[in-house]
């Protein structure tokens, strides 16, 4: 009897804590005052226009009738450019798709193809085209362009538009190049880059070092498809990454100081030289002469791009908080920076690996940080003698970031996607693990031979049975289609453990890393065997064991492996960013010429030709406007990472043996769960940290899941690849604030002895880790003042148990000469609410530890 009784009163002490959490969350959150939650929402800045209307914006509507002499009037006529993002971009890309185009030449680039880049100027009419980034294509894909088309050399003769510059009293001479001694005679013409500085750059010596082949962001080629359609992630750059073009730093204004806009052009190319003659008439057979010649100039779709500002964030003596943790809430951080520096203090965040960060919040270590993000709870054996105090602060996803162009043989029933980027992959976790294993002989140095396994194994996946069985579209590939791998961080981390926990869940996947074979008879690689990938829950790392060696036909190459073919990647957040860029860093090229000699990498891969996978972050992958691909859960659904998807899964997590804190449950069926979902909790040692740390800790915790829940574009708000936290997590977070900033919850958690004394933030330390470290309030992403901005933060002191509201004001002046803001008191409501959720969440918390001890005495016979 006893055991139903505590089933009973579990349940209902549970109910309670439900019912009174939720209600008082949603009333203390919409509770707030209006100037503490004045948090922009953030207005969608994609921008469509036409070809025809940028000519007409740009006074030139001759060129778009019959009678104006255009020759590719027919070409351009239709085209409608869309860009996905034009305000508050920082270093990360934008998704530019069109429509209305005709069909690129197929293999080469001939004709009617895209060219996009990035340009700086003041003028209200857009950039010259010195003032555009351009001119330092790869080897590979300018070897199937026209003439000149991905330079900015120009040929005098070849567009008469251009002649007047190159020839004749008028001529320009910042357009000549220097004669080579060998030759004085030569006249040679390049359209020079002049810096945002005024340098300007000409000679091949000069441009290499502002801006090469490896660090431009130009679209050299892009291609469009038989339905008139393309698309093409195109990499924005601040003046952090690019200060030849000065995008976002700071430029004085009638009014004062902004950051400095830049722009975006694309010159579409159709099927005429710049004299008007048809293509078909140069040697190759391709249309020649660089897009900043006038002719092909003239053609142009300018749209202006507003980036964030780039300069200093927080005031040069603010106090530092050191905040270490794990990467999927970097860019939450990186975003809500700014405006936790107006509260008076400045959190560095140093990313750093899972169990690191929990080893550091109980590290008796002077220095280490009292508080961790960490994706799952603490070990309770290391934290004897100590509280922990768990706060929900960011929802994100393990994501497979993909940048895929189709490649179909004629007959293939998806022919009519040819040279488009993939928007849509689907993949299971017998696929993902056939690709962590090196299991496809494309993976392995030397293609596997002599490995009868891997002979017999499907050479990639793209020959794959199972993989075109999920993804038809892919059917009929060309056979040199395939995947550069599948790139993975270095290191340990939750995220790793997350991957396989979906794997050994999944019946299929499991038993294919036991060693057996698929349906279609492809098994394992050898190599993995002895791992124990199907049984061990411990593993938190993405191991490469083949240690084969292989080398090419040169008597002096030294061989290459695993790691050179397939390298490891710093973190997610780089195999996002060499997503986008098409480059997995595979150094298996043998190069005798080097010096010394060695194997280097052949550069990205080319437009038309891409196949990238990565294991990342869904906040990387947003930034870089990356694809991702839809996941198979244990109940069979294909799911892409979507809000729904994603809070689906939390509400389904399981409780763990650390009281508020849950973990996904790998093996549960539940509908609409995203499998890879995580869930990001600011741990906080109580009795370790002292009475200022504590005081900055549960400012940080309100404000991520106040005002840092917005989801948004501008600084302070959620980035994308987040969802909002739930009014029951956003509840335990504001209950674990108010906890660590009230003195006499403190003490009464934390022996008197061990309460450590109020004392200054520390200093930033270093500290070992298996991951590099990424401090926010250093990175390139924006940390400029939120003067102009909206955005507000809401606290309660820690020094006052009734609580005081500490907002952010809108205006930059409004917190007077100490940079500080007034206080306000809490109303009397709020504070009721707030003592309404000191019992609601205990409640929430006891109900299910009663109701589990009741059943356990039933199994026991209690």
């Amino acid at each position: 009897m006893r055991n139903r009784t505590l089933v009973r009163v579990g349940n209902g002490v549970m109910a309670f804590g439900v019912v009174v959490v939720t209600a008082s969350a949603a009333l203390f959150v919409s509770s707030i005052p209006a100037a503490a939650t004045a948090v922009p929402t953030g207005s969608d800045s994609a921008k469509t226009v036409s070809w025809v209307e940028a000519q007409t914006a740009l006074g030139q509507t001759d060129n778009t009738t019959e009678a104006g002499g255009n020759p590719d009037l027919d070409s351009f006529k239709d085209l409608s450019f869309t860009v996905s993002q034009t305000a508050n971009l920082l270093d990360q890309a934008v998704t530019v798709t069109w429509k209305g185009g005709h069909e690129t030449s197929q293999g080469e680039y001939a004709n009617d193809y895209v060219q996009l880049m990035q340009c700086w100027g003041d003028e209200a009419s857009g950039p010259s085209p010195e003032q555009c980034e351009w001119g330092a294509p790869s080897t590979a894909l300018s070897s199937l362009l026209g003439v000149n088309t991905a330079k900015r050399d120009l040929v005098r003769g070849d567009d008469p538009a251009m002649d007047p510059v190159l020839r004749g009293d008028a001529a320009d001479p910042d357009y000549l190049l220097d004669p080579p001694l060998e030759n004085p005679n030569l006249k040679a013409y390049r359209v020079p880059f002049r810096s945002v500085d005024g340098t300007l750059a000409k000679s091949t010596g000069d441009l290499s070092k502002i801006y090469d082949a490896s660090t431009t962001n130009e679209v050299t080629a892009a291609r469009t498809a038989a339905n008139g359609s393309g698309q093409v992630q195109f990499e924005t750059q601040s003046s952090l990454d690019a200060p030849q073009l000065g995008c976002g730093a700071d430029q004085k204004t009638a009014t004062g100081t902004a950051p400095r806009a830049c722009w975006l052009v694309i010159v579409p190319r159709g099927t005429h030289n710049l004299d008007g003659s048809p293509q078909t008439e140069t040697a190759s057979g391709r249309i020649s002469g660089s897009p900043l010649s006038t002719t092909a100039w003239k053609n142009r779709v300018v749209v202006k791009l507003s980036f964030q500002p780039v300069s200093q964030a927080c005031p040069i003596g603010n106090p530092e908080q050191r905040l270490v943790g794990s990467e999927p809430v970097l860019e939450a951080l990186t975003s809500w920076q700014p405006a936790l520096c107006r509260l008076g203090t400045t959190y560095g965040y140093s990313q750093i690996g899972d169990a690191e960060s929990r080893r550091q919040i109980v590290s008796t270590i002077t220095g280490a940080s009292r508080l961790g993000v960490v994706d799952g709870p603490l070990d309770p054996a290391t934290t004897t003698g100590t509280t922990i105090r768990y706060a929900p602060v960011a929802q994100s996803s393990i994501v497979v970031a993909f940048d895929i162009d189709y490649r179909l043989y004629p007959d293939a029933p998806a022919a009519d996607r040819n040279g488009l980027q993939a928007t849509d992959l689907t993949l299971n976790a017998r696929l993902v693990a056939k690709l962590l294993t090196q299991s496809y002989p494309i993976d392995v140095p030397g293609l596997g031979k002599g490995d009868a396994t891997l002979e017999a194994n499907p050479a990639s996946i793209i020959q794959d049975p199972e993989f075109v069985q999920l993804n038809p579209a892919f059917t009929k590939s060309t056979s040199d289609n395939s995947p550069a791998g599948l790139m993975v961080a270095l290191g340990s981390s939750d995220a790793s453990s997350a991957v396989w926990s979906w794997l050994r869940a999944d019946p299929d996947a499991k038993a294919f890393l036991s060693g057996s074979a698929d349906p279609w008879g492809m098994k394992m690689n050898p190599s993995y065997s002895k791992l124990n990938l199907a049984t061990d829950a411990t593993l938190d790392s993405f191991p490469k064991t083949d240690l084969t060696i292989a080398k090419g036909g040169d008597p002096d190459e030294t061989g290459y492996g695993t790691l050179d073919m397939r390298p490891y990647m710093n973190d997610m957040h780089e195999g996002a960013y060499r997503t986008l860029r098409a480059d997995p860093n595979e150094k298996d090229s043998w190069n005798p010429f080097g010096q010394p000699k060695g194997y280097t990498s052949t550069g990205p891969q080319v437009p038309g030709h891409r196949f990238l996978l990565s294991i990342t972050d869904s906040a990387s992958a947003e930034r870089y406007g990356l694809s991702t691909a839809k996941l198979v859960n244990a109940n069979g659904e294909a799911l892409a990472p979507t809000s729904d998807s994603v809070t689906a899964a939390v509400a389904a997590m399981k409780t763990t043996s650390v009281p508020g804190v849950v973990a996904t449950d790998a093996v549960a069926k539940t509908p609409g769960a995203y499998p890879l979902t995580m869930l990001s909790y600011a741990a906080v040692n109580v009795c370790a940290a002292s009475t200022a740390e504590l005081s900055d800790y549960a400012k940080f915790i309100r404000y991520g899941v106040g005002a840092g829940q917005v989801s948004g574009d501008d600084r302070g708000q959620l980035p994308r690849g987040y969802v909002p936290l739930s009014a029951t997590l956003t509840a335990q977070a504001v209950a674990t604030a108010k906890a660590i900033s009230t003195p006499a919850t403190v003490t009464a958690e934390c022996p008197k002895a061990a309460t450590p004394p109020s004392a200054a933030p520390a200093a930033p330390t270093t500290t070992e880790s298996s991951q590099p470290a990424a401090t926010v309030d250093e990175t390139p992403q924006g940390t400029a003042d939120l003067g102009d901005s909206s955005a507000a933060v809401t606290d309660e002191s820690s020094t006052d148990t009734g609580g005081t509201a500490v907002a952010v004001a809108q205006d930059p002046d409004a917190a007077g000469p100490s940079g500080t803001t007034p206080d306000t008191l809490l109303g009397r409501g709020r504070l009721g609410l707030v003592g309404a959720l000191g019992f609601g969440v205990p409640a929430l918390i006891a109900g299910p530890l009663l109701a589990r001890w009741g059943r356990r005495l039933a199994l026991l016979g209690g």
